[in-house]
């Protein structure tokens, strides 16, 4: 699958973590658009690269984007769009989770991911994210 590198925000990020909120290495500069995909429907795309796992079988992540004023993805970001609690013995190598993007609902300049680990630690887990209209689902 290619990937353009101005849509990435997370390239193969290691997310085995202790509960908490994660964010992508990388945030998005969207300038004074704000409509990434010029009449397409936007996805947030994120590619399991590593199957998760963690000495409890409740341990959950969420994936969230979320939009900020300035490059500093944190606790102060806006939740755009999210998945539901995801046990993580379903996130297995080579699952891609779509998540689309609903138009007007991006209202500030830069966009990341929020990684939330929830309930147990996870031990191990690596993900790309991005943004894309089409995903290719025969990884």
């Amino acid at each position: 699958m290619y990937v353009d590198s101005l849509t990435l925000f997370s390239d193969g990020q290691d997310l085995s973590q202790s509960t908490g909120d994660f964010y992508s290495s990388n945030s998005i500069d969207m300038g004074s658009t704000l409509d990434p995909g010029a009449g397409e429907t936007v996805n947030l795309i994120i590619c399991v690269d590593e199957a998760f796992t963690s000495s409890s079988s409740t341990a959950t992540v969420k994936f969230s984007l979320v939009d900020e004023e300035d490059a500093t993805i944190d606790s102060g970001s806006v939740e755009i769009v999210s998945t539901d609690t995801i046990i993580v013995t379903t996130l297995t190598l080579g699952k891609v989770l779509v998540i689309p993007i609903p138009a007007g609902l991006i209202t500030q300049q830069f966009l990341g991911v929020r990684y939330d680990i929830g309930t147990d630690t996870t031990t191990a887990g690596t993900v790309t994210a991005f943004l894309g209209t089409t995903p290719q689902m025969n990884i």
